[in-house]
């Protein structure tokens, strides 16, 4: 299956209305915001991981099916194959069966949600030690780190390679930042933690309004708004 980038620019108005929906919307009320980070429990390491500045629950989207003429032009008719119409697609059953297998062919599963994390970020590892999670990864700290978590992902021998050249950091009136490496952790089921690597020698500071995480897995399709105004501790951009 040839990977399409389909992530080739950002929407800048969907994600200016996410910088007006944080500004107009009510003061979170989580636990550890008040709390220096020494002094969180349990119940606060599980806010910071599971709803915070830093980790979000993501939507996946499904990629579109390709159409014969683009299989055709990629040179593999068999890429991104969807279901087929059948007799009855083709009109053999009359005009309303016709419309009810099309219809089936296009349906696409709700392909769920899966936790996107910044792990570079102090507060994150912190929030790790606290609840003795064996799942987060080593980190180099020249990168920044952004891990999506128990995400469907085909077996592929030059997977990383592929996704790392479909992912990128993007904000205002700024070049994209593409990661230099990814890493893939095999787990059960089909399963797999990605792990993208940022450098951090493009810095990113609290005069971005948002740094937009966006990657394709296969053919799930992700993308995660993270708002550094809001990514600190006690006045400290943690990234």
């Amino acid at each position: 299956m040839p990977i399409r980038r389909v992530l080739k620019s950002w929407p800048h108005l969907l994600a200016a209305s996410a910088v007006a929906t944080c500004l107009i919307a009510p003061a979170d009320q989580a636990s550890w915001k008040n709390k220096p980070v020494a002094q969180w429990n349990e119940e606060d390491a599980k806010q910071v991981l599971a709803d915070s500045p830093w980790a979000k629950a993501v939507q996946l989207r499904i990629v579109r099916d390709l159409s014969p003429d683009e299989r055709r032009a990629s040179g593999d008719m068999e890429a991104d194959v969807g279901k087929g119409v059948g007799l009855a697609g083709i009109g053999l059953l009359g005009p309303a069966k016709a419309r009810e297998a099309i219809a089936r062919a296009h349906a696409k599963p709700d392909p769920g949600k899966v936790l996107v994390r910044w792990e570079s970020a102090r507060p994150v590892r912190a929030a790790e030690l606290a609840v003795k999670d064996t799942d987060a990864p080593a980190l180099d700290n020249d990168y920044y780190t952004i891990v999506v978590y128990n995400v469907a992902t085909p077996k592929k021998w030059n997977l990383a390679n592929e996704l790392k050249g479909i992912a990128a950091l993007k904000r205002d009136k700024q070049k994209d930042l593409k990661p230099s490496r990814v890493l893939i952790v095999r787990k059960e089921e089909g399963l797999a933690n990605v792990i993208y690597l940022f450098r951090r020698s493009v810095e990113i500071t609290k005069k971005d309004a948002y740094v937009a995480f966006s990657a394709q897995i296969g053919r799930l399709v992700l993308w995660q708004v993270f708002f550094p105004q809001e990514m600190q501790v006690q006045g400290q951009l943690e990234l």
